[in-house]
């Protein structure tokens, strides 16, 4: 049976919709239906589309939370960060979709994005991070960043800084 788009509104307008239950009922078929509510313009129905297109988490899901990422209303780029947030998208999807939120105008945008920062997120996020833990005017932001930073395990350029600084390399202590 296929998802119609009145099943999926009907999902999303509860003031707190059962979105576990809604992702697990709807399934990818929602999607299409999901991206439509997003360039529509209701913004906190298009929010809660993008919210249950992150916990669809199907390869499919992301570029409908690319979609919420490039939205004009704040609320729905938060959305999008909260959605790369719930943990349901391989960790190179998440980094696809955050790598744009953490630049983005609205610093409460960036807060979430860099919260939703996967430890083992792509190297082109990780270096948009490590950019902003120095070059940010705005100290939260910018602790923030430094903060995401220090939970990654360390880069592979991190561990030649290390041992070009301490003449050591890293290694199993010896016995």
């Amino acid at each position: 049976m296929a998802v119609t788009f009145e099943q999926v509104r009907s999902a999303l307008d509860p003031e707190e919709p059962a979105y576990n239950k809604a992702a697990a009922n709807l399934g990818t078929e929602a999607l299409p239906h999901l991206a439509k509510i997003i360039a529509g313009d209701h913004a906190m129905l298009a929010s809660k589309a993008a919210y249950l297109a992150g916990l669809i988490g199907t390869e499919q899901s992301v570029e409908v939370l690319h979609r919420a990422a490039r939205s004009g209303d704040v609320r729905v780029r938060i959305a999008a960060a909260a959605a790369a947030a719930a943990g349901k998208l391989p960790p190179e999807s998440v980094s696809d979709v955050l790598i744009n939120l953490i630049d983005d105008a609205d610093v409460g945008v960036q807060k979430l994005a860099l919260k939703a920062v996967p430890v083992n997120s792509s190297p082109a996020l990780r270096a948009r991070i490590e950019s902003l833990s120095t070059t940010k005017t705005d100290t939260l932001v910018r602790s923030l960043s430094r903060e995401v930073l220090g939970r990654m395990p360390a880069s592979t350029s991190d561990q030649g800084t290390n041992e070009k600084s301490t003449g050591k390399k890293k290694g199993k202590p010896k016995k």
